[in-house]
């Protein structure tokens, strides 16, 4: 509608970016469902597109057509709850969340049905459209403050890129929020909608073109990684003979000691039949799903046990020792060394480079010409 004037109404832009975010949001889910890995953060950053999408929408279409309207209402209701499970799988390691968190997610997604139920004229008193705006309002509102914590969360411990990402996470999504909650109670202290009507549709532009390019670098860049990289960097000391080294076999119980040595049998066990090293992308919170124990506790155990620096450095043992024994092996000479490392659960010809001459000290390519003998090939299986 034209403004006074002959200008056009900046009310006229807000289906341009309605639009806007339906297409970017149903993209970013199509990419997202195609792609052949299968994480948590893939799947819920696909449900928030999708509950994007809907509620975007749902508000391009009107409310004319009532019944799509309603429908695309309910659809929307993993916005905010659903990027809060997004800013966890970006930032937590091991499994970012379980059942209660998705059951908290779950409550704020049934109360936004309710409410849009309530809004629909659905027969429900007063009284219990009231209560349950205000617990959709409290529940909100500390989906919002719990999303920017995760952010916030660890910003001392980390460096670099990985502390640039959180801040843009941070500065992007706490800015739409400040934008939108406070633009309303500046611009529209009357609560006619119209203020909030067109910063929603930017604000959701604005965090899917940013929240889809840290969702990319964490893919390519697990924060289990990450960690393992920094584990590795740092000097490697060497207690001192004359007392015993501290650490979790001197400070804790028996009991506890003995249960620590017998999840280590079994993980040994699970190492050697299952052989879950072949897998490139393999973390701590696999082998503390396929145990069904803590991740606290598998990587106790790697270390205060079995006596491995991190979980990595563990992982790597079993994958050089069936590099060894194909390097060993003349039918497997055609086999050029990146496709050696590969078969061996490493994700790059550098990596598997790396760890070889960390460990063996010639690269793959030497250690295959100088052929070790098959009885010392078999030595250096695991026990």
């Amino acid at each position: 509608m034209p403004a006074p004037g002959g200008e056009p109404s900046v009310q006229a832009w807000i289906p341009a970016l309605q639009a806007t975010a339906v297409c970017l949001s149903t993209l970013w889910l199509l990419l997202t469902l195609f792609s052949r890995e299968r994480t948590p953060l893939r799947w819920v950053w696909a449900l928030f597109c999708a509950s994007i999408a809907m509620a975007m929408a749902r508000r391009l279409i009107g409310p004319d057509v009532a019944t799509w309207s309603l429908l695309f209402a309910i659809g929307g209701c993993v916005t905010c709850n659903g990027y809060w499970l997004v800013a966890r799988a970006l930032f937590r390691t091991g499994r970012p969340f379980g059942a209660p968190h998705l059951a908290f997610a779950g409550t704020v997604a049934l109360l936004i049905v309710l409410a849009q139920l309530a809004r629909a004229g659905d027969g429900s008193s007063p009284l219990a459209t009231a209560a349950v705006g205000e617990m959709l309002g409290l529940l909100g509102s500390t989906v919002l403050m719990l999303t920017l914590w995760e952010g916030l969360r660890g910003w001392r411990t980390h460096r670099g890129v990985e502390r640039g990402m959180r801040a843009l996470f941070v500065a992007s999504y706490g800015g739409c929020v400040l934008v939108v909650s406070l633009g309303t109670a500046m611009f529209d202290p009357q609560g006619t909608g119209a203020w909030q009507a067109g910063g929603d549709p930017v604000a959701a532009v604005l965090i899917l073109l940013v929240s889809q390019g840290l969702v990319a670098w964490r893919l390519r860049h697990p924060l289990e990684d990450l960690a393992a990289r920094a584990d590795d960097e740092k000097p490697n000391v060497v207690p001192s003979a004359q007392a015993p080294p501290a650490g979790f076999r001197d400070a804790e119980p028996t009991a506890v000691r003995a249960e620590d040595r017998a999840l280590a049998r079994t993980l040994e066990q699970h190492m050697r039949s299952e052989r879950p090293w072949l897998r490139t992308d393999l973390k701590l919170g696999h082998l503390a799903q396929a145990l069904d124990v803590g991740e606290y506790r598998i990587s106790r155990a790697i270390h205060d046990v079995l006596g491995h620096r991190n979980v990595a450095h563990y992982v790597n043992r079993y994958r050089l020792d069936h590099a060894r024994a194909m390097l060993g092996d003349p039918d497997c000479d055609g086999w050029s060394t990146l496709v050696v490392g590969l078969e061996s659960g490493f994700g790059s010809l550098g990596a598997f480079h790396r760890a070889f001459k960390a460990a063996e000290g010639c690269t793959p390519g030497e250690y295959r010409s100088a052929r070790p003998a098959p009885d010392d090939v078999a030595g250096r299986q695991p026990a």
